[in-house]
């Protein structure tokens, strides 16, 4: 287990997104994930999301805007995604 939160669980083979509608993507169908900032700050909180291609759709993997909590979850995703690719023997 990369992360787990009440909002998203990450996995060495599946990401799962508990809302507003549960997802559960295996991680070898996530292609091309990206990141999206919302806001311009200014005394508004900037948001920051993870969006990738599952299938033909464009999905939201994760959206918070706190910015410590989306560094942990991006680091975890990148992990995740290198373990996918590069699994380690055992």
């Amino acid at each position: 287990m990369f992360y787990r939160s009440s909002d998203i669980l990450i996995t060495s083979t599946h990401v799962v997104v508990m809302g507003p509608q549960p997802l559960r993507l295996p991680l070898e169908e996530i292609q091309a994930p990206y990141i999206v900032k919302h806001g311009r700050g200014a005394g508004f909180r900037v948001g920051h999301e993870i969006r990738a291609r599952h299938g033909s759709a464009d999905v939201r993997i994760f959206y918070t805007t706190n910015r410590a909590v989306f560094g942990t979850v991006r680091r975890a995703l990148i992990r995740a995604l290198e373990y996918r690719a590069d699994p380690l023997p055992i």
